[in-house]
């Protein structure tokens, strides 16, 4: 890990342990967020997943396709508009049966209605990097979509996809483009969260090597989801999540370019789906720094590919409960928000602070996604009875923060 005083990030610290196989072999080191990587130095930890420190196991690679063209300014911005003029992404044809919307500052459900979703993070087969150095196995992803589906109640999933630039000793690590069987295992995942009544999968490249160093877009990732929005192009229950966190900016001074890499990145789903003829999924374009921490940028310059419509703004929240303002709230008065992770992290957000994210998220109509239905991921909504592996056919036991979400999502919303 980079020396905090030299990086300057001095408020954020990592947990650093090592990790086991599974067989007893150190496989590396694990960041706060559990997962696995032989490569430490010169790493900096951002967020509490870990996806962005030791720990990720993702060697970043590229440049954003544009870095300098910024976007005009915005006249109108996203906003919900009572006097009849339409905001970017607004639409007056309906939408096809089971497809989610955008209008204003909220995403709509098939019916109408302002859409509720309220879920977890799950992992593919590779687990947050406890998988990969087993066989996969897409059974135990079904096994715990039911639980937390079926059993916690949640309707909303966002499915974290991971893959690396090289295998260190991993069974399976290859991305979509290179891996037959990971797709198809995808394909398995996200047709049998179809199957359960109104819920809705967020398929987010979570860990990819075709992200840049600061987390952006590139146009290797245009180049992946050209192949996910062709491979799910008729899937009504699935959302489309660009990256997981772009990193550092916290001066907002590379927002311009940041932006053009998300809108190309849009413009690139956009241009399959309407060479097929399919509707436009939900996109999700994650907050332009800080580890996907800030929107601001976005209420002025919402994105323009594809005419801006069915476009989200996703924020990840480890923070306490006073950042919410200016964080998320304040830019959900005129974007449609989703909050794609939260949790339990010592010394960023308490359990009060989820519980008032909760409050605030569900009085504004936001929908939310905790991190993360894992054992060893940290904040984990499991106990870990994995014995340092897979954990495969584990009780499903909640932590105390899944306890605090189960109980939640019990509640009528």
């Amino acid at each position: 890990m980079r020396n905090q005083a030299k990086s300057g990030l001095w408020w954020w610290c990592c947990c650093v342990a090592a990790c086991t196989n599974g067989s007893g072999g150190t496989t590396g080191i694990a960041s706060f967020g559990g997962s696995v990587t032989g490569e430490v130095e010169g790493s900096d930890v951002g967020d509490p997943d870990g996806s962005s420190g030791p720990g990720s196991g993702a060697t970043a690679s590229g440049t954003a396709s544009a870095t300098t063209a910024a976007p005009g300014e915005s006249t109108g911005g996203a906003s919900d508009t009572a006097s009849g003029e339409t905001a970017p992404g607004d639409t007056d044809d309906p939408p096809p049966d089971g497809w989610l919307y955008t209008e204003g500052n909220h995403i709509y459900a098939p019916d109408g209605s302002v859409w509720h979703g309220r879920g977890a993070n799950l992992h593919d087969t590779r687990s947050c990097d406890a998988c990969t150095f087993f066989d996969p196995d897409v059974g135990e992803v079904l096994r715990r979509v039911d639980e937390l589906v079926d059993v916690w109640g949640a309707n909303f999933i966002r499915l974290d996809l991971e893959s690396y630039a090289d295998g260190g000793g991993r069974l399976h690590w290859r991305s979509v483009h290179d891996d037959p069987a990971y797709l198809a295992d995808l394909h398995t995942i996200v047709d049998h969260i179809a199957t359960k009544p109104g819920v809705y999968v967020l398929m987010s490249l979570w860990i990819d090597p075709g992200h840049s160093e600061m987390g952006w877009p590139t146009a290797a990732t245009q180049d992946t989801w050209r192949l996910l929005a062709s491979e799910f192009a008729e899937q009504p229950r699935a959302l489309f999540g660009l990256v997981n966190e772009p990193e550092y900016n916290f001066d907002g001074a590379l927002d311009p370019e940041v932006w053009q890499a998300m809108d190309d990145t849009v413009a690139a789903i956009r241009e399959v789906e309407d060479q097929l003829g399919t509707p436009h999924h939900v996109v999700t374009v994650q907050g332009t720094g800080g580890w996907a921490r800030r929107l601001d940028y976005y209420v002025t310059h919402p994105i323009t590919a594809g005419g801006g419509d069915n476009v989200a703004y996703e924020v990840h929240v480890y923070d306490p409960a006073s950042t919410f303002q200016s964080g998320w709230v304040e830019p959900a008065a005129t974007l449609p928000v989703v909050i794609g992770e939260f949790g339990d992290a010592e010394g960023y957000m308490t359990l009060d602070d989820v519980a008032a994210l909760f409050d605030e998220a569900e009085s504004l109509e936001i929908p939310y996604l905790a991190w993360t239905f894992h054992m060893r991921c940290s904040p984990n909504l499991l106990v870990d009875h994995s014995g340092g592996a897979c954990g495969e056919g584990m009780p499903l036991e909640p932590t105390t923060f899944g306890t605090v979400l189960q109980d939640r999502l019990a509640q009528p919303y």
